[in-house]
């Protein structure tokens, strides 16, 4: 069956995804729980979103939903009655309310009579009183109802709740594939398209956000300040480029450009990244060893990690002694 079917055309790795789900609440083989594994930029949401109008629908044919009843209808107009998101902001916390809402809501009969679902669109947004409180809910849910949840980080700490789940891997689709979805979004450069993909984990939809968003133009830039510092052995002149703006991404790029010359260095060319950075990665590579860029690579990520989760630092002064720190590393200072 072609993908405009049943309406991913634009997603078209979330096909077959969806097809197998279908099959397994067709064949009722199928879990109350559905833990999807995945990357960001996928569209696992849309799928889920595909799925749930499936399971809602009264007048299925196969694996198409007919978007036309009642509950179709509502669900095109985002109020049906059944189908919860338990967070609407991606950026916002789910608590035990949030959690505590949700029953009140599934252990009812359904408004329309079939399925009720509930969507937990990120599960390392839920706090630890949270997450307990949806384990005694999974251990002994409530008839007709689904619940989809999307882990985007596999966190171990979330193996209870694995457990509780029937688990899906949704991986990002070949190479070759998302190439030519890009091509078809009217990005026909082959060497930015790729090196896009590379740096957002093989997801096609990071990948155009990545090009459209200027965020290529940002890295190419950051890259020139990056080599002209050191040629002259001095890195602090990264500081203003470094702390301006994206200050995590750039710090993502700087550890993706020391692991191309880890791979450089024990000769894995195919699959470097920034491969339009070679005198760079070269750079690195002929005159470091790899335990070196280990390291480096080690203290920018704690640097990250120092930038993400300290409240109130003085992220400039962080990256100045980070910088010292690397110029150190690098023998720069001895």
């Amino acid at each position: 069956m072609a993908s405009k079917t049943i309406h991913m055309k634009y997603y078209p790795w979330l096909v077959n995804p969806y097809k197998i789900i279908i099959k397994q609440h067709q064949t009722k083989k199928t879990h109350h729980a559905f833990l999807i594994k995945t990357i960001k930029g996928l569209g696992v949401c849309e799928l889920i979103l595909k799925i749930s109008k499936w399971l809602l629908c009264n007048q299925k044919n196969g694996i198409k939903y007919c978007k036309k009843c009642h509950s179709c209808q509502l669900m095109l107009c985002g109020n049906h009655p059944d189908w919860h998101q338990c967070i609407k902001n991606k950026d916002d916390i789910i608590t035990i309310d949030h959690i505590r809402k949700i029953n009140e809501k599934i252990f009812k009969y359904p408004n329309q009579g079939k399925n009720k679902i509930i969507f937990l669109s990120n599960i390392q947004k839920m706090t630890e009183s949270a997450k307990n409180a949806l384990l005694k809910t999974l251990e002994e849910p409530p008839k007709k109802t689904w619940f989809f949840l999307i882990d985007y980080n596999n966190l171990r700490v979330n193996s209870t709740l694995h457990s509780r789940c029937l688990i899906y891997t949704l991986f990002p689709p070949l190479e070759k594939k998302s190439l030519n979805w890009l091509k078809n979004q009217n990005l026909s450069n082959k060497i930015l398209n790729l090196i896009s993909l590379r740096i957002n984990q093989g997801s096609p939809i990071s990948a155009k956000k990545f090009i459209n968003n200027g965020l290529l133009e940002e890295r190419k830039n950051l890259f020139l300040y990056f080599l002209k510092s050191i040629k002259n052995q001095n890195l602090l002149r990264m500081l203003p480029i470094l702390s301006v703006k994206n200050t995590i991404l750039k710090i993502d790029w700087i550890c993706l450009l020391l692991f191309d010359a880890i791979q450089l260095y024990f000769n894995q060319k195919k699959k470097l990244t920034n491969f339009d950075q070679f005198e760079l990665i070269q750079f690195f590579s002929s005159n470091y060893h790899y335990l070196t860029l280990h390291q480096s690579i080690y203290t920018w990520t704690k640097c990250r990690y120092r930038l993400l989760n300290v409240p109130g630092i003085n992220s400039e002064l962080l990256l100045l002694e980070q910088l010292l720190k690397w110029e150190k590393i690098l023998s720069f200072v001895i």
